[in-house]
């Protein structure tokens, strides 16, 4: 056999795998990033003593450009999600809980660093018997801007 034949056969078992498998997958970058913000506290019926007055977790973390699904869950149920579209920086993303007259706020920010423009979502909930509870926000980045 000829060295250039011997060349042809053995090529034609790497196309054959090549057709079958497909080209090769790499993950996609960012496009499955999951965020979540979360805290944990006790809540009664007001009004009660609640100490402190309001509970806040804050945290500063970049983003790359995109969309993102951004919820916020609470002890008495869930805002509506929604899609926000970011430009690619650091942001200070905060979770505060506050009480009020027979309610509590919990509320969700998401704002550039240095800057008071920004996102914002909220959710009021009352309690009937006092309990520990979590709450929490979350990001998804689903996609481009």
């Amino acid at each position: 056999m000829k060295p250039r034949a011997l060349t042809r056969i053995l090529a034609l078992p790497a196309l054959a795998l090549a057709l079958v498998t497909g080209p090769a997958v790499t993950p996609a970058s960012a496009v499955t990033e999951h965020e979540f913000l979360d805290d944990y506290g006790q809540v009664a019926p007001l009004p009660a003593p609640v100490t402190p007055p309001e509970k806040c977790v804050y945290r500063q973390l970049h983003l790359d450009a995109g969309t993102y699904a951004w919820t916020l869950n609470s002890p008495g149920g869930s805002a509506p999600g929604e899609d926000i579209r970011v430009q690619d920086g650091t942001y200070t993303w905060s979770l505060c809980l506050y009480p009020l007259s027979l309610v509590y706020t919990l509320e969700t920010k998401i704002r550039p660093v240095g800057s008071n423009n920004g996102f914002s979502k909220a959710v009021t909930f009352s309690t009937t018997f006092p309990h520990s509870a979590t709450w929490g926000s979350a990001l998804y980045r689903w996609g481009p801007l």
